[in-house]
């Protein structure tokens, strides 16, 4: 199977899906998503995505040592951790403009188009939508070899 290797952008939310032990089957799919794009090396995401998943884990995980939340959080950093400035703010507006998300959600678009990504992976917005070339892709309506595999 050949993958294409374009920039796919990680929503928290799937990255909180990938650990919640209460929901197997999304569990499951965010997991196999993540680890397509690992593997490929294509993975991104920003500073708020990283903070927005430290909050969930220090709120939902509180028996966990703070040392190893802070190497797993440094971990996916290595994805990008790009804080938000004023370009992602500018371009944010346009993404309000067009689409009429929720103002953080029009900033992590912003973000996701600035990084140069083909993709974003999220459950919180409009499967389908389309932003300056860049695709929102519910993960949990298609698979990794949907939308990677080169046709």
């Amino acid at each position: 199977m050949n993958f294409t290797i374009e920039p796919v952008f990680i929503d928290t939310n799937v990255l909180v899906y990938a650990r919640d032990e209460r929901n197997a089957d999304k569990r499951e799919c965010a997991r196999a998503w993540l680890a397509a794009i690992t593997d490929l090396g294509c993975a991104r995401t920003n500073l708020q995505v990283l903070n927005e998943l430290t909050r969930w884990i220090l709120k939902n995980e509180p028996e966990r040592l703070l040392r190893d939340v802070q190497d797993e959080v440094e971990t996916i950093g290595a994805w990008g951790a790009r804080p938000i400035d004023q370009d992602d703010t500018e371009l944010a507006w346009l993404v309000r403009k067009n689409l009429g998300y929720q103002w953080f959600d029009c900033l992590l678009v912003a973000a996701a188009r600035l990084a140069g990504c083909r993709y974003f992976l999220t459950e919180d917005m409009a499967h389908g939508a389309v932003f300056e070339g860049l695709t929102l892709i519910n993960p949990f309506r298609m698979s990794p070899g949907d939308v990677l595999q080169r046709n």
